[in-house]
């Protein structure tokens, strides 16, 4: 009885290991899924992990599923768009110029609530 035990926990430990590592790597988008005219929000440094595209409009929210998520960002758009920290243009603004990609770092990272404002 008690290797049936322990041989159940060994089992459990290396199933729940398996289910943790799964999701984050079979989900994530390469880098350069961006398409040319999106702003892409990734949930990694370095434009890694999940991301989402979005059309270059003014967007009042992003959304609770992306909500406090985003850690870089790519403009591929040919404008300058402008990241909140709050939804509905609140909070701190950082600007984001066309073409450039962009570390969220410090107040900003996991902290976008509205994604951009074009200008």
């Amino acid at each position: 009885m008690r290797l049936t035990v322990k041989t159940a926990v060994a089992a459990a430990a290396i199933a729940s290991t398996a289910v943790l590592v799964a999701p984050g790597t079979a989900s994530a988008a390469p880098q350069d899924a961006c398409m040319q005219g999106m702003v892409c929000l990734f949930d990694g440094h370095d434009n890694t992990g999940d991301m989402v595209q979005l059309f270059p409009v003014d967007t009042p929210s992003i959304g609770w599923a992306w909500n406090d998520r985003a850690s870089s960002v790519w403009n591929r758009s040919n404008g300058q768009v402008c990241i909140y920290t709050h939804a509905d243009y609140y909070g701190y603004p950082f600007s984001i110029p066309a073409g450039a990609k962009q570390e969220l770092l410090f107040l900003y990272d996991n902290a976008v609530s509205e994604p951009f404002r074009v200008r």
